[in-house]
């Protein structure tokens, strides 16, 4: 008797747009419900939300995502960016192997990732995190300067208002006319499935 191999395969979703322009409170609204999450977040903004805890270093990120039931961590990194980072994906990517499935949020892409091909854990994360259970919000504001690894394997594009060169980038990454992306206000998003080409508007919301 055979059967095909079931999976809680995550998504990975890319978020683009310019400063300000409502990226992390969307994410916030769409993850406000999840019970396991945690947050690269070098701009201390995740850890100023109502139930997330915010750790330093790393062994204390390490400890406080090996529980197994509900926990929010905001992961606010120190001097060395890219160490951290790398760390903070290889715990991510073991807690939701090990601990159960969760929902990463990767903040300022830009600042720890180059164009070319995704970097150490981070790269083991978007590769095999997926199909263990791992949901991804990849933000950045300027995706011609972070990862094509990321982008290649999107499964959802979040596309806020972007400036010059930054929405011909994703336009074309993402198959939606440039002036679409032109014509958003502040707060405003297109969201895209890669797959079907499904397009839907969006406002942020505050709650």
């Amino acid at each position: 008797m055979s059967g095909a191999l079931k999976t809680n395969d995550g998504r990975l979703v890319v978020v683009s747009g310019a400063s300000r322009c409502g990226k992390t409170t969307q994410v916030a609204n769409e993850v406000k419900n999840e019970r396991r999450a945690c947050a690269w977040d070098p701009e201390a903004q995740w850890c100023e939300l109502p139930g997330w805890r915010k750790v330093t270093g790393r062994q204390a990120l390490m400890e406080a995502m090996q529980a197994r039931g509900h926990v929010r961590v905001a992961f606010v990194p120190g001097p060395d960016l890219k160490g951290d980072f790398d760390f903070w994906c290889a715990v991510v990517f073991h807690a939701g192997r090990f601990a159960g499935p969760l929902v990463a949020i990767a903040e300022e892409l830009a600042d720890v990732t180059t164009p070319s091909k995704a970097p150490g854990h981070w790269g083991i994360l978007l590769r095999r995190g997926l199909k263990r259970g791992i949901t991804i919000y990849a933000i950045s504001q300027r995706w011609a300067e972070a990862d094509k690894t990321t982008i290649g394997n999107c499964s959802e594009f979040v596309l806020f208002a972007a400036r010059g060169d930054d929405i011909k980038y994703i336009a074309r990454k993402a198959r939606v006319p440039e002036d679409a992306l032109a014509a958003l206000k502040p707060l405003e998003f297109l969201r895209i499935d890669p797959l079907t080409k499904a397009t839907t508007p969006g406002k942020v919301r505050f709650r």
